[in-house]
């Protein structure tokens, strides 16, 4: 089976985002305030999430493996790769403009609704296909 996301691009994203990290961590404070450092810190995080979450409907999954119709399974990925986008960018927007000590539970709080509802959705697409 061919993985859509091979290892050699996993691992460079992960080197990546520690770099970044790693990057903003040092500019800290001399170059960049310490509360922007953990501000775009945080921004990076929800990109990831958006990243990845566009990244969601556009994997395909064997037929032969589906558990119910393949348009339902596909709406549902779509479903839940909007909703994470949505929650990845509210993440990113909490951490950018909202105050410091409100941003992680502001942007965690819409980025666990966000998957909840994908969560909801998909179980959702699945107990359809059992029922018929």
């Amino acid at each position: 089976m061919k993985s859509t996301f091979p290892l050699g691009r996993a691992l460079l994203g992960a080197v990546m985002i520690v770099g970044a990290c790693a990057a903003l961590k040092w500019a800290a404070p001399e170059h960049l305030s310490l509360e922007w450092s953990q501000r775009l810190t945080g921004a990076l995080l929800g990109f990831v999430v958006v990243f990845y979450a566009n990244a969601i409907p556009k994997s395909l999954t064997a037929l032969a493996r589906l558990r119910c119709s393949p348009q339902a399974e596909q709406a549902a990925r779509r479903f839940a790769g909007w909703s994470l986008v949505l929650g990845g960018l509210g993440y990113m927007l909490a951490m950018l403009f909202a105050p410091l000590a409100s941003a992680h539970l502001l942007g965690g709080g819409v980025l666990i609704v966000a998957l909840a509802a994908a969560l909801w959705r998909c179980f959702g697409a699945g107990s359809a296909a059992a029922r018929g």
